[in-house]
Formats: structure tokens, sequence, C-alpha cells
């Protein structure tokens, strides 16, 4: 994989160890009690097993789905089970978006600018320097080390496992191929309203008089067409003269009986 930095990456909450502190889903809240989030994951460099950012779902309020909270701004409260941001609503909202899918591709001149916009917002008394990346996050508080981390919540094995299962998704074996994929909700409704639609259909049919069981009250080749014909049967093939005289004779036959 490429990624905007060697050792850089986005892991999941729920691939962290979790026998201390569970971050999946973790609520994330502004020092005033606003939510901004749910935690989803972190932005960690694997070397350090140390977390820069926290990517936090914003569950609708925000400009896009996730945005990057630097580690540096958020503190645990463990009794309320909840990570503090020491930044207010308001100036989260004007950080960019970040979007997961994307990150990968990123190149390191690009989360330089995020970097840059969400220091600008939330720092605005800090000095920009444009040095290498690495000099930044080791020296910034933005990325400090928070004290309610442990680089034993980095498990590369689970992650990985992770990635590789992503991975795999996308190829799909023989067996796979073969095997029974059950439809969709969304399917299922859709066929659902096409049998609901049919019998309505029918049923008005049926309502004016045409007893057909087919959709409209159609006949169809095979139908017995009933008593006023005699039962008689229409054919594949047959012309509207064929039919009629099939008709006549019908009606013939029922008047002698």
């Amino acid at each position: 994989m490429n990624h905007p930095r060697a050792g850089l990456r986005y892991v999941d909450a729920s691939d962290l160890d979790d026998s201390t502190i569970d971050f999946d889903g973790l609520t994330v809240e502004s020092q005033t009690g606003d939510k901004l989030g749910d935690v989803d994951g972190f932005i960690i460099d694997t070397p350090s097993a140390r977390p820069l950012y926290i990517v936090v779902d914003a569950g609708g309020w925000f400009r896009s789905k996730y945005f990057l909270l630097p580690v540096g701004h958020a503190g645990l409260d463990v009794d309320r089970e909840k990570l503090v941001a020491d930044l207010p609503r308001e100036r989260v909202s004007h950080f960019p978006g970040f979007d997961r899918d994307e990150f990968e591709q990123l190149t390191d001149a690009e989360l330089n600018r995020m970097d840059e916009q969400m220091i600008g917002v939330c720092c605005p008394n800090e000095a920009i320097e444009r040095t290498v990346s690495t000099e930044r996050y080791d020296r910034w508080t933005h990325y400090r080390n928070p004290t309610w981390w442990d680089a034993s919540y980095y498990r590369p094995d689970r992650a990985d496992n992770a990635a590789r299962a992503m991975a795999s998704s996308g190829s799909t074996s023989a067996a796979s191929t073969s095997s029974f994929t059950p439809p969709s909700k969304n399917a299922v409704r859709a066929e659902r309203d096409r049998i609901a639609e049919r019998e309505a259909v029918t049923a008005r049919a049926r309502s004016e008089g045409d007893v057909s069981p087919h959709l409209g009250g159609r006949a169809q080749p095979g139908d017995v067409i009933g008593i006023e014909t005699g039962g008689e049967q229409t054919h594949v093939g047959e012309t509207t003269d064929d039919e009629n005289k099939r008709r006549e004779d019908a009606e013939e036959k029922a008047r002698k009986r």
C-alpha cells in the first residue's frame, strides 16, 4: 500500500486491544458537552504504535462522514467513558473532511495541507513551520502522545488480518461464485412490491368481469374461456376469425344440449 508517510496507517478501533479500553464507538465531545461524534479508528505511526489522529464518525452534523481530530487535543474521561476535545464544535466545523478510502492515496504534501488547515483553525497562535512531517509529529503539541494511550493497544496482527480480509473480498473464488448469496433487503422489498402490484391489477380486472387469472385479466393461449363460450380453449396461432368460428361452434353445441 502507498501511505502518505512511511509507517502511517488507518487502524479501525475494533482492531485495537480492548482489554483495558474499548475505543470502538467511544463518544467524542467538546468540553462544553457538545457531541462531536464517535471514535471510528486512529491514524497510527506503526513503528512507534503512537496515534497521531483520531478518526471521528461525525454522525451527520459535519460536512463529511468523518474528520480527523489531532490526538493532542483529546483527553480521556475514564469515569464517563468519553474522549473530550479541548476544541469547541464551531471550530471543528471548519476542519477538512476525511475519506478513509482515499487515505492510502494521499501524498505527503496533501496530508501536510490538511495539517495546516487544522492547525490554522484550532491553534491560530501556533506558527506553522513547513518542516518535514516527522519533525512536525515529534515537536508539535498538536500531536503530543496522550497519557491515556498505551503502545500495546495497537495489535498489528488484528489490523493486518482485517486489511487482508478487505483485500481478498474483492476477488471472488469459483466456490464463492457458485454459493448462494442472500438477496438484499432492497431486492426483497422490490419483489414484494411487484407481487402486490400484480395482485392489485388482477383484482381490478376480476371486479370488472374478466376472470382470466393473468396480469390485467387478459386471456392467454390455453385458457379456459368460460361457460358463455362452452368452455372452449384458445390455441397458439389462431386468427381472430378462427377464434370467432370456434366460439360460434361452441355456442351452437351448447344450445343443442
